[in-house]
């Protein structure tokens, strides 16, 4: 099998972002915040648009709308937490235990979001992994890993990698991830 060689290139300029940039940082503060959701829609379609592969750009179809409801979750939790945990500290041990049971689910839907929303030549994106799984990668075993001091650290990180590369697939076509735990070792 021959390899076929892909050329990778981006045509944005630092001027150009820096404008996108600027007025994305004063809406949102004049907003409070709440226009972050059009800016990060703003900065994901220039980044994505001005990045090409073999002569064709990405595109983001991200809406700011779900973004916004996925940040006023993440806002509530954390306004929750902070309430709790000044009203009654045991109490806020039970939301931050909460929290650690939905984030993977969060983490899930971030992923299908993400990719779902970023087409190359007009085919989508996609992720397709279980929350099943989610749970073992981004809860048993970074609490695995806290258990052993860190000891598993290199290999909960492979294997969140994993995960994430291994459901991830554009179009029908899934991708693969090759790197072992061994390699993770090494670096750490």
């Amino acid at each position: 099998m021959q390899s076929q060689k892909n050329n990778f290139s981006f045509t944005g300029s630092g001027g150009e972002y820096f404008r996108i940039w600027i007025v994305n940082l004063l809406l949102t503060i004049i907003t409070l915040g709440i226009y972050s959701a059009w800016a990060k829609v703003r900065r994901m379609q220039y980044f994505h648009r001005n990045t090409w592969l073999n002569g064709s750009s990405f595109d983001y179809h991200g809406t700011p709308m779900a973004i916004l409801k996925g940040r006023l979750i993440a806002v509530g939790m954390l306004v929750a937490d902070n309430v709790v945990i000044e009203i009654k500290p045991m109490g806020g041990l039970v939301i931050r235990a909460l929290i650690m049971i939905v984030m993977p689910v969060l983490l899930v839907k971030s992923f299908r979001f993400r990719l779902f929303n970023t087409s190359y030549r007009g085919l989508r994106f996609g992720f397709g992994g279980s929350i099943k799984a989610a749970y073992m990668n981004f809860l048993a075993l970074p609490l695995l890993s806290l258990v052993t001091l860190y000891l598993l650290a290199p290999f909960t990180h492979q294997r969140i990698k994993a995960y994430q590369v291994n459901n991830s697939r554009f179009g029908q076509t899934s991708f693969a991830f090759g790197a072992g735990a061994g390699s993770f070792y090494k670096v750490y």
